[in-house]
Parts: structure tokens; C-alpha cells; sequence
């Protein structure tokens, strides 16, 4: 292995590996059971979304790798599931469609302790790669989703099925090889199904890892190299004390269903909408925005023509929030995506991007200028929409959930949101959880639950 590429990934992973619900701080797994409804929340949402239905389609099996790729593409097809910048990445979608996907295979009940703790160990193994490798991995044209996402998910797997540790070394290291998924797909359907390859490839990974098939112990020192692009990296930071990256830097949660790159601004943007409410007829204001550096290449459409494109626009955002107040899933429609009256106010937002260095996207501020007839006004967005500065609350997600299923069409009563919330740590969840996936694959149009 080429010795600009340090190996010691392995202990930091296995000491991650090593953790057990019992031990894990209440606190990490609080925010992995909000992270799992936040997820599944998506996953409803999703179900009936193009790239589901052709996931579902794409094969007429119903064993747990379709599964997981069906309720991957189901997760992601909204933009709406949980972000982690330390990673610049979805954490939860890849996680949770494994797990989902795969629980029938676990021993015993499956309690909510367990499904919290699996959640924890893959998301932590995946920000943790993410953040050895750095934003470099992003800016190289990856969907750092995708490719750190099977890792996660397969090293969430082996430990819900609780493999030994030389199996969940080869199950990492098969699933180092099927890692894929570039940031040229955003804004079409192949983007949400970049995670139900990482979810169904996991799935693989820790299935072949079971039946005795073997991989290099060097593999993730080789994922490193090829998907750094050879750059020379550091050791990685982290060790036995270092918080759960769900508690630090924390995890956040979509107030919108667009690129998260986006949410800085449209919050912004509505903090002046607040001081200066626009009138029925008044003419489009100027939008400037300053975005961080390299903060503006996935916002690839500036003038988006279906709804998928629209999440990944500056102007039609920034423009949306102006004119409509709020943006939610109505918002990403193909419809609202082209309508004529947004236009003229997408033609006044003008997007810049701060000279570099590369700044770190989880603490980086957009600054938001408008100016109208007679008055000018600005903000300087210095908190993360979602994140532990801007925590989004119970009864945010319980809406978020009424609103998903109403759009995915999935009988997902908000009882099972409220039921998630007030379980036990060791209740069972398995026939829960089974019910649920029947719901949303069924609306995919894949009738194997």
C-alpha cells in the first residue's frame, strides 16, 4: 500500500465496533432515535417518488438487497433526510435502509436499544471516514453519501447481526469495493438512488463477509487513497473520548426538502421577509447571496426544469422563499418548478461565493442582501437551520411525519411517530417495523415486504 495513505482507520472503526448499547451515553442514542424517525419519516414520503417506483421495478425479487434498495432510493428521493457536514453527507438514509431492509435476519427480538445503538456505530464509522478523507472527497465530484454510505451501512449490519470482528473487517472491506455515486447525477432521480446502492451493497457486503468470501485488510487504506485522490492524509482525529459526532457537531435535521447548501439562505431570506412583507403585485427585490467557498457547484440549475432540479438552484429557491414565505414539499413539484410567475424574480438573485480557502460547511455564513423600492436590508445566517443551534423539536417532527405521509400516500398514522418517541429502550420493535415497510414498499409498487 502506497505509504502516503495511514492504515490506522482500522482501530479507530473497531473501537466504534466495540460499543454496546448499555454503555452508549443516553444522549447519542436520544438523537439516533430522532435521527431513525426523521429517516422513516422520508422513507414515507418518498415511496411513491419516481426513483423508488423504478427501483422497485427494476427487479422482481423481494430479498433484503432489493429491499434496501428500494427504501434507500425511498429515503433520499425527498432531499428531506438528516445532513452531518463533517462528512458533508446524509448519514441516516444509507443506515436506516440497511437496517430496515435487513432486520428479519437478526436473532431474537429486536429491541429499539438495538436498532439506536446499530444506527450510532454505522453513522459514527461513516462521518468518521468522511471526515479522514475531507471536503477534498466531495470537491473530486463524489456524492459522499454514497460512497461513505455503504461502509456505514455494512459496518450498521454486521453489528445488529452481531458478527465477530474478522467478519465485520471483510464486510467493510467488500463493501469498500462497491462504493459509488458522483455529485454530476444531482437533481435527477439516480441521486436518491445512489443510497439504495450503498444500502443494498452493504447488505451484500456483510452477507458475503458470513458465507467465507475474503477481502484485503488493506482495502480501506486503498478506499482512502483512490477516493482522496492519492492526496496524503493525516492520521485520523478521533479517539476513545472524542464525542459521538451525532452529539458533536451533531446531525441536521431538513427544515426544507432541498440541497442543504440551500437552507442557510432561505432562512435568511425569511428572517427579511419577516421585517419587510412583501404586497401583492410589488415589484421582484434584488437577492444577493454570498455562499461559502465551495458552496455553490452542486447548485447546478440555475434555471430548473423539473422539481428535482429545482431543490439543487439558488435562484429558484431564493426566489420561492420570497415570494411563497414558506418552502416545503409543494415547492418541488415539476409544476412550481416552472411557473412563469417565479421568473421574473429568479432573474433578480445573483449568486457569489466567497474567494477561498475552503471553509468548514458546518459553522460557514451565507450572507443574505435584499434590497426593494426605497430600502435595503441584510443578515448574516450564522446558524445551521436543523442543527443543535436551531434544534428542531418534537412537535416539528411529529408534523414533518403528517406531512411525508401525505405526500407518499403510505396509511403511516402519526401514531407510529408518537409510539417511537415514548418507547422503551428495550421494547421490541420487529413488528413495528415490519408493518411499516410493507406500507412504503407497497406504495413503491414492490409488493415483497
Amino acid at each position: 500500500m502506497d505509504s502516503k495513505v495511514n492504515t490506522d482507520f482500522w482501530s479507530l472503526a473497531e473501537t466504534i465496533y466495540a460499543r454496546r448499547a448499555p454503555a452508549i451515553e443516553v444522549a447519542a442514542m436520544e438523537h439516533a432515535r430522532r435521527a431513525w424517525l426523521d429517516t422513516l419519516a422520508c422513507m414515507v414520503g418518498g415511496a411513491g417518488e419516481p426513483a423508488a417506483r423504478a427501483a422497485a421495478q427494476a427487479a422482481d425479487t423481494a430479498g433484503a438487497e432489493h429491499r434496501a434498495l428500494v427504501l434507500g432510493a425511498a429515503s433520499h428521493a425527498l432531499d428531506y433526510d438528516d445532513v452531518c457536514m463533517l462528512a458533508t453527507c446524509h448519514p441516516s438514509a444509507p443506515v436506516v435502509s440497511a437496517l430496515l431492509a435487513g432486520i428479519d435476519r437478526a436473532e431474537g427480538e429486536v429491541t429499539l436499544a438495538d436498532l439506536l445503538a446499530a444506527h450510532l456505530v454505522g453513522t459514527e464509522t461513516m462521518l468518521r471516514l468522511g471526515a479522514w478523507l475531507g471536503f477534498g472527497h466531495y470537491a473530486l465530484g463524489f456524492h459522499a453519501t454514497g460512497t461513505l454510505g455503504v461502509v456505514g451501512a455494512a459496518a450498521a449490519y454486521a453489528y445488529l447481526l452481531r458478527l465477530p470482528v474478522a467478519q465485520w473487517r471483510t464486510a467493510l472491506s467488500i463493501a469498500a469495493s462497491s462504493a459509488c455515486g458522483l455529485r454530476a447525477n444531482f437533481g435527477t432521480d439516480t441521486k436518491p438512488l445512489h443510497v439504495g446502492f450503498a444500502a443494498s451493497a452493504a447488505i451484500r457486503a456483510v452477507g458475503l463477509a458470513r458465507a467465507g468470501a475474503t477481502a484485503s485488510d488493506d482495502a480501506l487504506a486503498g478506499f482512502a487513497q483512490a477516493f482522496a485522490g492519492g492526496a496524503r492524509l493525516d492520521p485520523p482525529r478521533w479517539d476513545a473520548l472524542t464525542p459521538w459526532a451525532v452529539l458533536a457537531p451533531g446531525f441536521e435535521v431538513k427544515r426544507y426538502p432541498s440541497c442543504y447548501l440551500t437552507h442557510r439562505m432561505i432562512a435568511g431570506i425569511q428572517r427579511l421577509r419577516e421585517r419587510h412583507p412583501p404586497q401583492a403585485g410589488d415589484a421582484p427585490v434584488a437577492i444577493d447571496l454570498l455562499l461559502p467557498h465551495g458552496s455553490v457547484a452542486p447548485l447546478k440549475y440555475p434555471q430548473p426544469r423539473t422539481g428535482l432540479q429545482a431543490k439543487f438552484s439558488a435562484p429558484y429557491c431564493a426566489a420561492a422563499a420570497w415570494v411563497d414565505g414558506h418552502v416545503g414539499l409543494a415547492s418541488f413539484s415539476d409544476a412550481a418548478a416552472n411557473r412563469g410567475a417565479l421568473l421574473p424574480q429568479m432573474r433578480q438573485v445573483r449568486v457569489a461565493e466567497r474567494p477561498g480557502p475552503h471553509e468548514p460547511l458546518e459553522t460557514a455564513p451565507v450572507r443574505v442582501t435584499i434590497t426593494g423600492p426605497g430600502w435595503s436590508d441584510a443578515i448574516l445566517v450564522d446558524w445551521a437551520p436543523g442543527s443543535l443551534q436551531d434544534p428542531v423539536t418534537d412537535e416539528d417532527l411529529l408534523a414533518k411525519w403528517v406531512d411525508c405521509a401525505a405526500n407518499g400516500q403510505v396509511a403511516a398514522p402519526a401514531t407510529i411517530a408518537t409510539g417511537w418517541l415514548a418507547a422503551g429502550m428495550d421494547q421490541p420493535m420487529g413488528s413495528l417495523l415490519h408493518s411499516l415497510r410493507r406500507a412504503i414498499l407497497a406504495r413503491s409498487g414492490n409488493a415483497g415486504g
